[in-house]
């Protein structure tokens, strides 16, 4: 089997895998899911794509020594310390970035795209570091691996991290084992109205397969761990947006889409894995079956500093069990 410093997962009889995805930058989400394999008795945790977030809250420094923090529905004012180290977990928890500077560096950064742009990759970057260290923490002499790939969102800029951390393994368009299974890890997303970093066409996903599958030696005991779900299924359902990204509706209801993967659908039907993991879409929760290959997102409501995972039991080159968790 695959075997290095960040993959220790013995080969048995009867695996559990604990997965979720699309954390988006929460500290309280990544916490728990490194918790869970404790609390589940998880043999290996597999954090699907997308685990960074999306903005950035400036905390600006007022002459009267109070802090102005900037957040979607208006301006807090901080008072003390305390009150912004409480204000700065709370924006950690949901998934974004807190970054204390002062009112002159708010309004330069406010008419500076790109500096802005480069304090929140640092940001990114460094969050990714300190889940590293608490992976490190929590995992260090359990045997048990955390496997991770990046979802669209994922700036390239965190691999390196990723690859030199060593309590997180990390894999993109690879094959590798566990625990007697193979796992075929593809990430990125096909396009969005976001134009986000890892985006790629059906034809380039294509492509990306074309290289993948002959790789694989025994389809029949592998995972497909690819952060875009299969098109046209309830993983894949989401509402739909107009031109400016609003969610449409029709007598009152919101218009649903589907926005996943064709390709993926098209190569599950067609090699027929044990199993597919995916996430991507956040309100794709749910289970299916595209033949014989069992397939789930658990979705994601990582706003609410709520984890939303699925344990997957496999046994005898079988899918035993799947059960949904959240908390």
């Amino acid at each position: 089997m695959f075997w290095n410093k960040k993959n220790s997962a013995k080969k048995g009889d009867k695996l559990v895998l604990f997965f979720a995805s699309d954390l988006h930058g929460s500290n309280v989400c990544f916490k728990k899911f490194v918790n869970g394999a404790k609390f589940y008795g998880a043999d290996a945790l597999i954090m699907g794509g997308d685990a960074t977030g999306k903005a950035i809250i400036p905390i600006c420094k007022q002459s009267n020594g109070t802090h102005l923090a900037y957040q979607t529905g208006g301006e807090v004012t901080l008072e003390s310390r305390a009150e912004i180290d409480e204000f700065t977990k709370r924006v950690g928890d949901s998934g974004f970035y807190a970054a204390e500077m002062s009112e002159d560096d708010y309004q330069e950064l406010a008419k500076d795209e790109e500096r802005r742009h480069a304090l929140f990759k640092k940001l990114v970057v460094e969050r990714v570091g300190e889940w590293c260290e608490i992976a490190g923490e929590k995992l260090k002499d359990t045997g048990i691996p955390l496997i991770t790939s990046p979802g669209n969102d994922d700036f390239f800029e965190i691999d390196d991290v990723l690859n030199n951390s060593d309590h997180i393994q990390y894999h993109d368009m690879e094959i590798t084992e566990l625990g007697g299974y193979e796992i075929l890890h593809c990430g990125g997303s096909t396009e969005t109205p976001w134009n986000t970093e890892r985006e790629f066409t059906e034809e380039e996903y294509q492509t990306k397969f074309d290289q993948l599958i002959p790789q694989v030696k025994e389809m029949s005991r592998c995972i497909f761990n690819v952060h875009c779900p299969p098109y046209g299924t309830i993983l894949d359902a989401c509402p739909k947006l107009d031109e400016n990204l609003q969610v449409q509706y029709d007598m009152g209801n919101p218009v649903s889409m589907h926005a996943g993967m064709k390709t993926v659908y098209k190569e599950i039907e067609k090699h027929q894995p044990l199993l597919g993991i995916h996430g991507h879409i956040h309100e794709g929760r749910g289970e299916i079956k595209i033949g014989r290959t069992v397939c789930v997102n658990p979705g994601s409501v990582y706003p609410e500093g709520v984890l939303q995972g699925v344990l997957i039991t496999l046994q005898g080159g079988e899918v035993k069990g799947i059960q949904m968790t959240q908390g």
